[in-house]
Parts: C-alpha cells; sequence; structure tokens
C-alpha cells in the first residue's frame, strides 16, 4: 500500500489499541495489541507519519533506531540485588531500567499525557545479541524486569533486506505476533503531501514531467545510487535556504542529496531553467490579478512542461498565503481558549498572565524543535500565539496609559480587531485564488493545467475550511467544469455547498 493508506491503518489500529469499554477496560486486550511493523524502502516517509499520527491524536511520541543500541543499553545494566524468598534472603541478578523503557515513562511525566506511541526504527537490524531480547520486547513489552507504560503502542519499521545488507527477516512465529504493513513508493500520494507541505516547486514540477525519478535504488560500480523521497523533500530545503540567504544550488549540492549521478545532474539542468521560469513569470502580479498581457501570452504559447511549472510556482504561493492565514487564526483560536480558561481570581493581572503565556508558547516551541517531532504548522501555529499574546499586552498597557482600566473589555475589542483582520485577509487570499484560476482558464483553458492546480487545492485542508466559508466561486465553477469527483475526488457535493452559501450570502 502507498504511505496514504499505511497512515490510515497506523491511526486506526492506535485508535482501537487505546479504546475503552463502559468499564474502562481495553476493547483490544494487551496480549491481542499486536506490534504495527511497516516494512518498506528507506526514505519513504515511515517515521515521519508515525510522528504525525501521535501529534494528530495527542499523544506522546517517542522514537528510536534499534541499530544504535547495544544488549546492554536496550536491556538495561546488570546489578545484584536482595530479595527474601520464604525464610531466606538471596543475592538475586537486577537490571537498570532499559534507556528505551525509561523515556517513554519520561514522556509521560513531561506532558501529563498517559498514552504514547513508542517507534522504533530499522528494528530488522538489531544485532545478534539483541534480537532475543527484541523479539522478547515486542511480544511483551518488557525488557529485563521493566514494562512499556500502559496505554503504549509500539509501531516499529524495517527495510527488506534487499535494501539492507544488515537485515534479517524474522521467522513466521514471530510475523505471526505482529501486525505487518507493506509500503511502497507512490509519486501521487507524495505529489498530495510535497504540495501543502511546502515543498520547492522546482521538486514538485520536475517529478510531475519525470516520475521515473521519484525513487531509485540501484547497484553501481562505486556503490549503491539511491533517490528517495526523503532526499527530494531535504533537498527542497536546501534550495530554500540556500536562496534566502543569496547562495547558488550547484550540482554538488544537489549529488549530496540525490545520489544517483544520471538524476542529480538532470535535475539540476532543470532548476536552471526553473529559476528563469521564476524570473520571467510574475506570479504575484499574476496573484494580484495585474500580469502583464505578455505574460498570459507565454503561458499560452508553452510547452506542457512550462506550464506546469508555472501552476507549481502558482500553488507554492497560493498555499504559502492559505497557510500562514490558517495558523494566524489558529493562534487567534488558541489565545481565546486560554482566555476563557484564565482564573481571573488568581491574582495576577492581565498583562503579566499574558506575559507568562507568550514566555509558555515558546517555551514549547523550544522544547518541540529540540524534539524535533512537532510538525512545522504547529510550530508556526504557536509562534504566532506567542506574538498575538504579546501584541495584546502591548494594547493593554496603551489602554492603561489612556486611562483605561478595563482589562477585560480592552483585551476583547483587540481580539475582535484581529478577528476582523484575518477576515479581510481571509478575502484578500481568496482573491488571489481567484485570480490564479481565471489566469489558468485563460491560458489553458480546462486543460490538464487547470485540473492539476485545483487538485491539490481541494486536498489541502486548510484551503478547503477557508473555501467552505465561501467566496471560492471561481473554485467551485472550475471543479464542478473538472468534474473532479470522477477523479476519485469527493469535493464537488462541498463545492456546491459552499455555492450555495454563497449565493445565500449575497442575496441577504
Amino acid at each position: 500500500m502507498n504511505i496514504a493508506e499505511a497512515t490510515e491503518q497506523i491511526e486506526g489500529a492506535v485508535r482501537a489499541y487505546l479504546a475503552k469499554d463502559d468499564d474502562g477496560l481495553d476493547m483490544v486486550p494487551p496480549p491481542m495489541q499486536r506490534p504495527i511493523i511497516l516494512m518498506g524502502p528507506p526514505g519513504i516517509g515511515k517515521t515521519a507519519v508515525v510522528s504525525q499520527v501521535a501529534e494528530r491524536l495527542g499523544i506522546n511520541f517517542v522514537s528510536y533506531s534499534i541499530t544504535h543500541h547495544t544488549r546492554q543499553s536496550a536491556l538495561g545494566l546488570p546489578y545484584i540485588g536482595e530479595a527474601r524468598f520464604g525464610e531466606r534472603d538471596y543475592r538475586v541478578s537486577r537490571y537498570t531500567m532499559s534507556e528505551i523503557i525509561a523515556a517513554a515513562y519520561d514522556a509521560v511525566e513531561r506532558s501529563g499525557t498517559r498514552e504514547g506511541i513508542l517507534f522504533l526504527d530499522e528494528v530488522n537490524c538489531a544485532s545478534e545479541t539483541l534480537m532475543p531480547s527484541m523479539l522478547q520486547f515486542l511480544q511483551y513489552k518488557t525488557f529485563g524486569q521493566h514494562r512499556l507504560p500502559a496505554d503504549w503502542v509500539i509501531v516499529c519499521a524495517g527495510n527488506p533486506p534487499e535494501y539492507n545488507r544488515a537485515a534479517r527477516e524474522f521467522d513466521p512465529a514471530m510475523m505471526d505476533r505482529l501486525k505487518r504493513i507493506d509500503i511502497e513508493p507512490d509519486l501521487d500520494v507524495w505529489m498530495d503531501y510535497a504540495t501543502t507541505h511546502g515543498v520547492h516547486p522546482a521538486v514538485t514540477s520536475y517529478l510531475a514531467s519525470k516520475p521515473a525519478y521519484f525513487y531509485r535504488l540501484r547497484a553501481g560500480v562505486r556503490g549503491t545510487r539511491i533517490v528517495t523521497a526523503r532526499g527530494w523533500e531535504d533537498l527542497s530545503r536546501m534550495i530554500g535556504a540556500y536562496r534566502r540567504e543569496g547562495m547558488g544550488v550547484s550540482l554538488a549540492l544537489v549529488s549530496q542529496y540525490l545520489q544517483d549521478r544520471e538524476v542529480a545532474e538532470d535535475f539540476s539542468l532543470y532548476l536552471e531553467l526553473f529559476s528563469k521560469y521564476e524570473d520571467d513569470y510574475k506570479v504575484q502580479d499574476i496573484l494580484d490579478g495585474t500580469a502583464a498581457p505578455g505574460i498570459a501570452d507565454r503561458a499560452r504559447d508553452a510547452a506542457l512542461d512550462e506550464r506546469i511549472a508555472l501552476v507549481n510556482l502558482l500553488l507554492g504561493a497560493v498555499l504559502a498565503d492559505v497557510h500562514a492565514l490558517d495558523q494566524a487564526r489558529g493562534a487567534l483560536e488558541l489565545t481565546r481558549r486560554a482566555l476563557d480558561g484564565r482564573d481571573a481570581h488568581a491574582g495576577d493581572t492581565l498583562p503579566p498572565w499574558l506575559k507568562a503565556q507568550e514566555q509558555s508558547c515558546r517555551t514549547t516551541v523550544a522544547q518541540a524543535r529540540a524534539k524535533g517531532t512537532t510538525g512545522e504548522g504547529r510550530l508556526k501555529t504557536l509562534l504566532a500565539q506567542a506574538s498575538l499574546l504579546a501584541r495584546l499586552r502591548r494594547e493593554l498597557l496603551r489602554a492603561r496609559t489612556l486611562g483605561d482600566d478595563d482589562e477585560g473589555g480592552a483585551c476583547a475589542q483587540a481580539l475582535a480587531r484581529r478577528a476582523s483582520e484575518l477576515d479581510e485577509r481571509a478575502r484578500t487570499v481568496m482573491g488571489r485564488v481567484d485570480n490564479a484560476l481565471d489566469f489558468l482558464d485563460a491560458c489553458c483553458g480546462d486543460g490538464q493545467e487547470l485540473l492539476v492546480f485545483v487538485t491539490h487545492l481541494a486536498v489541502d485542508e486548510p484551503f478547503m475550511r477557508l473555501a467552505s466559508e465561501g467566496g471560492a466561486e471561481a473554485f467551485v465553477r472550475h471543479s464542478q467544469a473538472l468534474m473532479l469527483h470522477e477523479r476519485g475526488i469527493d469535493l464537488l457535493s462541498q463545492a456546491e455547498r459552499v455555492a450555495a452559501r454563497t449565493a445565500g450570502t449575497s442575496g441577504s
């Protein structure tokens, strides 16, 4: 199955394992909670999707690579203890708590959340001395004398032996105790992810025209030549960082991520061409509805790969706006909830409380960055909340200097102003989407380019939340014209609801 289907299976299993009946007992008894094992080639996002499931469910996530552990570090260190059996005292062998088990308990203490996922990567590459203890852990959730906390789910990942010389097959008896999910690279699924997660448009445009280069693993004279989804995404980040710092992206840099000379050279040439497209097409002018006639003429006469590059440039700019707006709205909602839950009788006036909340947000971001398991969208929402809290504090202090001592009223007014600003920003964003759609319609008609644009908007959750508010007339019109429901996208009914809501608004 592809990574999207695997994610659904992982989340379903975790939710089922954590489900309780009316008496508070496990719906799936612990002995039947098979560890999940994801088997697939390297670099397709196995670790990332498990982390995202944990974040979405609001539970802990602890990750370890088994190849980094010896039997002692995983099992714990032995020591001599004392015990009394019957009428006699004995000296007995004990073990300290495993580092892995301790990390799970640490996570519970730190977060205050009981449930969690323990992710063990490269589990079938454990050393020969560790493997027996590893198999015991997968079956009984114990290392030595210490057990994984209750309501923790084990998810493992491994590479088939053809991808990793150190990998070995589990015996049939062991596999019968695991829940196995086999994952294969799938470009279509990854492209949906890439577009909505800010992967550089040069990468998505290139892979749209060269799908065979998405994932490669070949033996060569100088070693294995490999290109993976992870390599493409990591390279995308470096392209963005290099350009922000005014540095050129060379073949030497590309080859460090795309470790197949043929692919690296081909993409490097394309990146130069794509940079020219970025300069020639004034994307911001298109989105503002002020594109010069020459731009439209060029797009109309361009080859398909150039038009697809333009589509991805437009998508990148539009979705950056949409996601920034979604994060700002999320920050506003989090701030409102915090204020609603504030104990007004705790003694602090609002400005010190707001300052403490701002510091708490920034501390949470720092801790999450250190762990490296929190999504970028969540981090940006928390930073936006910190900025909003600082802004509220400044406005309250300014109101106080003007003689307004009604902190609650001043705060409510400030939040209302912020909500109004974001509503106006939403109208601007949807106007830019309409301009992009109208431009593509004029240049390409109802062709493949417009289909790509509308389809990627349709799978982006923040965009669909925004579109459902109304004001998405052009998007509704084009999605209906393209009959996306026949292409497997459950969009048309939602588009019709948006259209009905918009019509009701305009008629009132």
